[in-house]
């Protein structure tokens, strides 16, 4: 079990006997959606009972599915568990769970990236997930081992891979995590987890 599990069977007991289980989510991609900036790859969105939510990912899946397919489910690999989190993002909207589900528009990126760069200056981070923008701005601040940093900054594909998940259960409650934009949301709502997203919509 892992932490998008606990995640699911909270999301589960929200929805139990409201019907919405039943409900089809409709899974794609969006080329020409505003993206965070820190997470890498293509915008994949799920829309559900007209509400939508947003996930990062370069494993985008397209697909009409059930809300149901995550229930027990064991999420194997990358490509199910985002499509898991953007199921998530898009039944948080519509339950109005969590807000900042949908990115914010390019001209808040430097305020953003600012902002941030305050909240972890002195500190050694490790980065879960492929984060270019924040690789360069914090320079020597990253560390190349989670056992030496003082915090973990997750974004997109970061939260779903076999070493991302690995390190998010191992460290989590231990050391300071901080889950970026708004792949992040759903699970961030439901799980209680520090959330970064000072101007997502």
């Amino acid at each position: 079990m892992s932490f998008l599990h606990d995640a699911i069977a909270k999301l589960e007991k929200t929805l139990e006997d409201s019907g919405c289980e039943h409900g089809i989510v409709t899974l794609g991609v969006n080329y020409d959606a505003d993206v965070c900036q820190y997470p890498k790859g293509v915008c994949m969105e799920g829309h559900f009972g007209g509400k939508s939510g947003q996930f990062i990912t370069n494993e985008p899946v397209r697909a009409n599915t059930r809300i149901s397919f995550m229930y027990g489910a064991p999420l194997k690999d990358q490509k199910q568990r985002g499509a898991a989190s953007v199921i998530i993002n898009a039944v948080s909207a519509f339950l109005c769970l969590t807000r900042k589900l949908q990115s914010c528009i390019p001209d808040h990126y430097a305020p953003c990236l600012e902002e941030l760069s305050r909240e972890v200056a002195g500190k050694r981070i490790y980065l879960i997930g492929p984060m270019p923008v924040l690789e360069r701005a914090l320079g020597r601040q990253v560390v190349d081992s989670p056992e030496a940093a003082d915090l973990f900054l997750v974004a997109g594909d970061g939260m779903t891979s076999d070493e991302g998940v690995a390190c998010i259960d191992e460290y989590l409650g231990k050391k300071r995590m901080i889950f970026l934009g708004p792949s992040t949301a759903g699970v961030c709502g439901l799980m209680n987890l520090e959330h970064w997203c000072p101007y997502g919509r």
